[in-house]
C-alpha cells in the first residue's frame, strides 16, 4: 500500500533524542498535543524528510532545524520513515522501504534502505510510487486551507494546469518551439553557403583547361624526378647495406673481445681474491710464528731457571749428608743420659711418694691433738673469764656462729678446688693424647714429604697439559678473528652487490628477514618460510643467464609453506619498518600442466634446473611456461605455436605476442652468483663464528680447569712447605704440650695439697663446733673436769712426741725431695731442650727427602721443558717454510695478475679502436639513412605514377636524366599563376553543395516534424486540462453534498468570450469543445456553492463566511485527492476554522477516505492528522500525544479517552 508505519526522529528541532513513534495504522491516525509542544515539528520533520520543505538550505538553514537547548551541542540530525511495500510499490522487493534525510553544519543527504542516494534519485523514486509533484495536497500544512480559501479564480485554474500535468507539455512545447527557430536558422545559413559555391564553381571551370596542360608536362617532370630519386635510394641502400656488414663484423670480433675482456677481469678477480686470502694467510702465519717465538722464549728461561735451580739442589745434597752424621752421633749421646736420668728418677719417686704419704699423716695427726689440746684450754679459759652461764652461753652462740660462716666458706673454696682438679685431670689427659699423636706425626714426617711430592709434581703436569691445550686454542681463536674479519669485509662487499641487483624496498626486506630468522623469539612464526627462490635453486653455468632472464625480480620472491605465515611475515616487515617482500605461498600457487613440443629445439628451462620437489608449484609457477631453443627464429615460431616464452641461451627471448627482446647481458653481473656467494659467504661466517663461540666455550672451562689446577698446586705445595717445615714446629709444640703437661701435673698436686688443707681445717672446726654446742648444753662450771684435765695432760704429751717424728721425718723427705727436684730440673731445662733441637734438626735435614723429591721434579722438569723447546723449534721451522712457501705463491699470482692487466689494457685498447670504428660506421649509416629518408620522402611527394610513365627511364643514366628534367623544368615557368588546386577545389566544392543540399532537405522534414508535434502537444494539453476539471468538478460536487447534505456545490470554467454572461461548468464542456473554444480562452475556475438547498440560488465563495470558504476549500482538496491518489495524506489542523457540525462532516469523510466507510474495509488511503478538536479523534484508528520537556519533545501512543480529554481541555481554555 505505500503507507507510513514507523517515524524515526533524532536532534531535529525540538526532538533531541533518539525517537522511535510506535507504528502508525494504515488508516486514521491523529497527533494532538499543546501549543509549542512539537506537533507542527514533527509535521515539519515528515516534509522534511520528504523534500516537500526545506529544500536547497545553507549553513544557516542546516543549524536552524539542528536541535538547541541544555545539554552538549547537537551536530547533526536526521528523520526517518518506514514505508510499507508488500505491495512493491517502490520496486526494492523488500517488504520494507527506509528513506532517511541526514543534515549537519556541512551536509545534507539522503539515504535508501540504509545507502546514500541523491536527491533526484529520492524524487523519481517517490514519483514512481505515486507521491505526484505536481499535485501537492497529499501534504497539507496550516495555511493551506486558507491559500486556497483565498485564491483567486485564475489561481485555481493554474492549479487544475499543475494537476493535469499540462505544464510538461507546455515545457515540451517550449523545446519544439526553440528547435524549429534553430532549424529556420541553420536552413537560411546553408542557402547562403549554396549560392557562394555555385559562384565559385562557375570560377573554377575555367581553370581546368589550363590546368590539364600544366598536369602533362608536371606529369614528365615527376616520372623524371622519380627515376633520379630512385637511382639515389638504390646507391643509398647500398651504402648502408655496406656499412651494415662491416658492423656486423665488427660487432662479433668486438663480442669476442669483450668476452675475453670479462672473462680476465673474472680471472684477475679471482687472483685478487687469492692474493687477499693469501696475504690473510700469511699474516696468520706470522701471528702464529710470533707467538711460538715468545712461547719458545719463555720455555728458555723456564729452562735456564731449571738448570740452575737443579744445579743449586745437586750442589746441596752432599754438604747436608755431612751434617746429618755429626747430628745422629749427638742425638745418640742425648738420649742415653736422659735414659740414665730417668731411671734414676723412677727409682726414687716411691720412696719419696711413701715418705710424703708418712709426713701427711703425721702432720694430720699432731693438727687434731694440737686442736683438741686448744679446745680444752679455751673451755678451761671461759671458766674463768664469764661470770655467769648466761654470759657464758652468748659468747659460745657468737663463735658457734662464726664457725659456721668459717666452714660454710671453706666448703665453697673446697668446691672450686675439686673443680680446678678435674679440669686439671681433663687437660692433662688431653695433652697426654696430643702428645701422643705429635709423637706419632713427628715418626711419619719422611713418608708424608715423599708422598706431597709425588701430589705436587702431578698437579704440576696437569696444570702444564691444561695450559698447553690453553695456548692452542688462543693461537686457534687469532685465526678464526682474522678469518671472521676477512669473511665479514668480504660478505660485507657481496651484500653491498647484491643489494644494488633489486629495489631499496626489497633489498630491505631481505636484510629484516635474515635478522630476525636469527632472533629465538620469532622462530615459531618464520618456520614456514624457505628462502627465496635465487637460494632455492641450483643452476649450472651455461644455464644462469637465461633461468634470470625468465625469473627477473622473482629470482628474490620469497617461498613460504602457506597464506598465514605470508601474513605473519608481512606483519612482522610492517611492525620492523623493514622494507617489503612478495611472497610465494606453496598452498595457494598451483599451476596448470604445460604440454611442451615434442622436439630438441625447444628444452623446458624447468628440466635444467634443480631444487627441492617440495618447492615444485612455485618454480613451475615462474619457469614451467619457458624454453631453450637454439637460436631467436626458432624461438619465435615456438612462441607463436605454443604460447610459450622461448628464449635462447643467451637470454634473447621471443614471447607469444610476437614481441623479441634481448641484447648484451654482463654475465659478471650475475643475481643467481651474487645469491650463492652471499650464501656461501655466510655460511662460512657462521661456521667460523660457531667455532668461534665453541673455543670461546672451552677457554672458559680451560680457564676454570687451569685456575682450579693451579689452585691444586697451591695447595699441595703449601701442604709440602708446611710439612718441611713443620718438623721444628711439631718438636717445639711438643716440648711446649711436654711442659705445660709437667705444670698441670705440678698444679694438680698443689691442688690436691691445698684441698686436703681445707678438708682439715673443716674438720677441726667442725670438732670445735661440736665441743662448744656441748659446752653450751652443759652446766656453767669455774673450772675443768678431772677426766677433762686427765686428758688435757695427755694431749701435751703426744703434741711433743707427734713434733719430734714429723720434724725427723720431713728432713728424710726433703732429701728426697730435692735429689728429685734436680734430675727433673736437668732433663726439663736441660738435657729434653737438647733432644727436642736435636730432632728438630733432624726434621730439618729430614727435609733432605723432600730435597731429593724436588731434585727429581726439577730433572723431569727439565726433560719436559726440553722436549717443548725442540717442538717449538720444530713448528717455527714448519711456520717458516709455510711463509716462504705463500710468499712464493703470492710472488705467482701477483706475475699473474700483472700479465693478466697487461692484456687486458691490449684488449681494452682493440675495443675502443673497434667501437670507435663502429661508431663512425653508426655515423655515416645515420647519415645515409637520414639522405634516404629524405629520398623516399620525396618519391613520395611525387604521387603515385604508373609504370609506363617512368619505366622510360629506368635505363637512363642520373646525368641524361638530370638534363631533361631541366629542359621540362623551363617549359612549367610559363604556368607559374595557375591554380594547381583548380581541380581538387572543384571537387570538394561539388560535394560541399551536394552534401548542403541534402542537409537542407533534412531541415525541411524536421521542421514538418517539430510543427506536428507542436499540435499534437496542444491538443494532449487541452484534452489532459478538460479530462483534469471534469474528475475534479465531479469530485467536488459528490463530496460537497457529502459535507453539507442539504447544500450542492460545483465549479464553473470561465472564458475569455463569458466575461458578461458566461460560465461554464463540466455540462458544458462538450458544448463549448464543439463551438471551438478551447483552452487558451480559459480565464479562471469559480466556485458557486449552497448550503441551505438544492435548488436556491448558489453563492459565489466569495459571499460566504470563514468556515462556510474552509469547508469549501476543503471539498476541493479532497476533490483534488480523489483524482489523484497517494498512498497516504498528512493534515496539520485543517479542521481550525470549521464550525462543530462541518468539524464532524469533515471528520466522517476522513473515515470513509482511510478506509472505514468503504466495503470490506477498503478506502483511499492512510491520513495522520494535527488536531485540537473532539471530532478527528472520535474516528481516528490511533492516537498519539506530543509532550514537551526540558526543551524536548516526545510522541507516544495514547488511548483515545486520554487524547479526548486533552482536546477537551484545550477547548475550554
Amino acid at each position: 500500500m505505500g503507507y507510513i508505519k514507523q517515524i524515526t526522529i533524532q536532534g531535529f528541532k525540538s526532538y533531541k533524542d533518539q525517537t522511535q513513534i510506535e507504528p502508525f495504522s494504515p488508516k486514521s491516525n491523529v497527533v494532538v498535543g499543546r501549543n509549542g509542544s512539537g506537533k507542527s515539528n514533527f509535521f515539519a520533520a515528515v516534509r522534511f524528510a520528504l523534500g516537500d520543505d526545506y529544500n536547497n538550505l545553507g549553513r544557516e538553514g542546516r543549524q536552524a532545524l539542528l536541535h538547541e537547548g541544555s545539554g552538549s551541542a547537537v551536530m547533526s540530525a536526521y528523520v526517518e520513515i518506514c514505508f510499507d511495500n508488500e505491495d512493491d510499490r517502490f520496486h526494492t522487493g523488500r517488504p520494507e522501504f527506509y528513506l532517511r534525510r541526514t543534515i549537519g553544519l556541512k551536509k545534507d543527504e539522503y539515504s535508501v534502505d540504509r545507502k546514500n542516494a541523491t536527491k533526484i534519485e529520492v524524487r523519481q523514486i517517490l514519483e514512481s510510487a505515486g507521491f505526484s509533484v505536481s499535485n501537492p495536497y497529499y501534504i497539507v500544512p496550516q495555511g493551506r486551507v486558507t491559500q486556497i480559501t483565498n485564491m483567486k479564480d485564475a489561481d485555481r485554474l493554474n492549479l487544475l494546469k499543475d494537476i493535469s500535468g499540462s505544464v510538461v507539455y507546455e515545457n515540451r512545447r517550449k523545446e519544439s518551439l526553440k528547435l524549429l527557430t534553430e532549424t529556420d536558422t541553420k536552413r537560411k545559413k546553408i542557402d547562403e553557403l549554396v549560392q557562394a559555391i555555385e559562384t565559385r564553381l562557375e570560377e573554377l571551370r575555367g581553370e581546368k583547361e589550363e590546368l590539364e596542360a600544366y598536369n602533362r608536362q608536371d606529369r614528365d617532370r615527376r616520372a623524371l624526378r622519380y627515376a633520379i630519386e630512385r637511382q639515389r635510394e638504390d646507391a643509398l641502400q647500398r651504402q648502408i647495406d655496406d656499412i651494415d656488414s662491416r658492423r656486423n663484423n665488427g660487432v662479433a670480433e668486438s663480442d669476442h673481445n669483450q668476452q675475453l675482456f670479462i672473462q680476465t677481469q673474472n680471472e684477475i678477480a679471482q687472483i685478487e681474491e687469492q692474493t687477499s686470502q693469501m696475504k690473510s694467510d700469511i699474516e696468520l702465519l706470522k701471528d702464529e710464528r710470533a707467538q711460538l717465538e715468545t712461547d719458545r722464549r719463555e720455555s728458555a728461561r723456564s729452562k735456564a731457571k731449571c738448570e740452575l735451580e737443579l744445579k743449586e739442589l745437586t750442589d746441596g745434597q752432599s754438604a747436608a749428608q755431612r751434617l746429618k752424621r755429626r747430628h745422629d752421633s749427638e742425638l745418640r749421646d742425648v738420649q742415653q743420659k736422659i735414659k740414665a736420668r730417668q731411671d734414676e728418677l723412677n727409682q726414687l719417686l716411691p720412696n719419696y711418694n711413701s715418705k710424703k704419704e708418712e709426713e701427711a699423716e703425721l702432720r694430720a695427726q699432731l693438727e687434731d691433738a694440737q686442736s683438741q689440746r686448744k679446745r680444752l684450754e679455751d673451755k678451761q679459759g671461759r671458766t674463768t673469764y664469764y661470770k655467769n652461764k648466761r654470759q657464758r652461753d652468748d659468747a659460745l652462740r657468737q663463735e658457734i656462729d662464726q664457725i659456721s660462716v668459717d666452714m660454710a666458706h671453706r666448703k665453697s673454696v673446697l668446691i672450686e678446688t675439686r673443680d680446678e682438679i678435674s679440669d686439671l685431670e681433663n687437660d692433662i689427659k688431653r695433652l697426654e693424647s696430643e702428645i701422643a699423636d705429635l709423637t706419632l706425626s713427628i715418626d711419619n714426617q719422611g713418608d708424608n714429604t715423599m708422598d706431597i711430592a709425588t701430589q705436587v709434581q702431578a698437579a704440576r703436569d696437569a696444570r702444564d697439559n691444561l695450559t698447553d691445550q690453553r695456548k692452542n686454542l688462543w693461537r686457534e681463536d687469532a685465526k678464526l678473528i682474522a678469518h671472521i674479519r676477512t669473511t665479514e669485509q668480504r660478505l660485507g662487499n657481496a651484500e653491498a652487490l647484491y643489494s644494488h641487483m633489486m629495489d631499496y624496498n626489497t633489498s630491505r626486506g631481505l636484510h629484516t628477514l635474515n635478522r630476525l630468522k636469527k632472533l629465538p623469539q620469532y622462530a615459531n612464526d618464520l618456520r614456514g618460510v624457505h628462502g627465496t627462490i635465487a637460494e632455492l635453486v641450483q643452476v649450472r653455468e651455461n644455464y644462469k643467464t637465461v633461468t634470470e632472464v625468465v625469473a627477473g625480480t622473482s629470482l628474490f620472491h620469497v617461498v613460504v609453506d602457506n597464506d598465514a605465515t605470508a601474513t605473519k611475515l608481512v606483519d612482522l616487515l610492517n611492525k620492523e619498518k623493514g622494507g617489503r617482500l612478495t611472497t610465494i605461498p606453496l598452498n595457494r600457487v598451483h599451476p596448470r600442466p604445460i604440454q611442451y613440443p615434442k622436439t630438441n629445439d625447444a628444452v623446458p628451462l624447468i628440466s635444467k634446473l634443480e631444487y627441492d620437489l617440495a618447492y615444485d608449484n612455485a618454480f613451475q609457477h615462474i619457469f614451467g611456461k619457458s624454453v631453450i631453443c637454439p637460436d631467436l627464429t626458432i624461438a619465435l615460431g615456438f612462441a607463436r605455436t605454443h604460447g610459450l616464452n622461448a628464449l635462447t641461451i643467451d637470454g634473447d627471448k621471443a614471447d607469444k605476442k610476437g614481441r623479441l627482446t634481448g641484447g648484451y647481458i654482463d654475465s659478471s653481473k650475475s643475481r643467481l652468483d651474487a645469491t650463492m656467494q652471499v650464501a656461501t659467504l655466510r655460511h662460512e661466517l657462521e661456521e667460523h663464528r660457531a667455532r668461534k663461540s665453541e673455543i670461546d666455550r672451552e677457554l672458559k672451562k680451560l680457564e676454570q680447569q687451569i685456575t682450579a689446577a693451579q689452585d691444586k698446586v697451591q695447595k699441595i705445595q703449601y701442604q709440602q712447605v708446611q710439612v718441611e717445615r713443620s718438623y721444628g714446629p711439631m718438636r717445639q709444640e711438643l716440648r711446649a704440650k711436654q711442659t705445660d703437661l709437667q705444670n698441670k701435673k705440678d698444679s694438680l698436686e698443689a691442688k690436691h695439697r691445698t684441698a686436703s688443707s681445707i678438708e682439715s681445717e673443716i674438720n677441726h672446726l667442725g670438732n670445735h663446733q661440736t665441743d662448744l654446742e656441748t659446752d653450751l648444753a652443759s652446766d656453767f662450771k669455774k673450772s675443768l673436769s678431772d677426766e677433762e684435765e686427765q686428758l688435757l695432760a695427755r694431749l701435751a704429751v703426744d703434741v711433743r712426741d707427734l713434733q719430734r717424728q714429723l720434724s725427723t721425718l720431713t728432713r728424710e723427705r726433703s732429701t728426697l725431695e730435692i735429689r728429685k727436684d734436680e734430675i727433673e730440673v736437668e732433663l726439663r731445662n736441660n738435657l729434653q731442650p737438647s733432644l727436642d733441637r736435636l730432632l728438630t734438626e733432624d726434621g730439618d735435614s729430614g727435609g733432605n727427602s723432600g730435597q731429593t723429591g724436588r731434585l727429581r721434579d726439577a730433572e723431569r722438569s727439565l726433560k719436559r721443558i726440553s722436549k717443548t723447546l725442540d717442538d717449538f723449534d720444530s713448528k717455527i721451522e714448519d711456520v717458516d717454510n709455510k711463509i716462504e712457501e705463500a710468499n712464493t705463491q703470492l710472488m705467482q699470482l701477483e706475475v699473474s695478475k700483472a700479465e693478466k692487466y697487461a692484456s687486458n689494457r691490449e684488449l681494452a685498447k682493440t675495443i675502443e679502436k673497434q667501437l670507435k670504428r663502429m661508431d663512425r660506421g653508426m655515423k655515416e649509416k645515420q647519415t645515409a639513412q637520414e639522405n634516404l629518408k629524405e629520398v623516399q620522402q620525396a618519391i613520395r611527394e611525387l604521387g603515385t605514377l604508373p609504370d609506363e610513365a617512368w619505366r622510360r627511364y629506368a635505363n637512363w643514366n642520373i646525368d641524361k636524366l638530370s638534363r631533361n628534367l631541366e629542359k621540362i623544368n623551363g617549359q612549367l615557368r610559363k604556368y607559374s599563376h595557375i591554380n594547381k588546386k583548380a581541380f581538387e577545389q572543384y571537387e570538394k566544392f561539388t560535394k560541399d553543395r551536394r552534401t548542403l543540399t541534402e542537409r537542407r532537405q533534412e531541415l525541411e522534414t524536421s521542421r514538418t516534424s517539430i510543427e506536428e508535434l507542436i499540435d499534437i502537444l496542444d491538443q494532449r494539453k487541452d484534452e489532459a486540462i478538460q479530462r483534469t476539471f471534469k474528475q475534479v468538478s465531479k469530485a467536488f460536487s459528490e463530496i460537497f453534498v457529502q459535507l453539507v447534505p442539504a447544500g450542492i456545490g460545483r465549479l464553473l470554467i470561465q472564458r475569455k468570450s463569458d466575461r458578461e454572461a458566461g460560465l461554464l461548468d463540466d455540462s458544458d464542456e462538450e458544448e463549448g469543445r464543439a463551438t471551438g473554444d478551447g483552452v487558451e480562452s480559459y480565464r479562471g475556475v469559480g466556485i458557486q456553492v449552497s448550503f441551505n438547498s438544492k435548488h436556491d440560488e448558489q453563492q459565489r465563495i466569495s459571499q460566504l463566511s470563514g468556515g462556510q470558504k474552509s469547508l469549501c476549500a476543503l471539498a476541493l482538496i479532497f476533490a483534488i485527492q480523489q483524482c489523484d491518489p497517494a498512498p497516504f495524506y498528512l493534515f496539520d489542523e485543517i479542521d481550525a476554522n470549521l464550525d462543530a457540525q462541518y468539524r464532524t462532516a469533515v471528520a466522517q469523510m476522513l473515515k470513509k477516505l482511510s478506509g472505514k466507510g468503504g466495503e470490506g474495509g477498503e478506502g483511499g488511503g492512510q491520513f495522520i492528522c494535527t488536531t485540537f478538536r473532539p471530532e478527528m479523534v472520535l474516528v481516528a484508528d490511533k492516537c498519539y500525544g506530543v509532550s514537551y520537556s526540558n526543551k524536548t519533545s516526545s510522541i507516544d501512543v495514547v488511548g483515545r479517552e486520554v487524547a479526548l480529554d486533552f482536546v477537551e481541555g484545550m477547548t475550554k481554555v
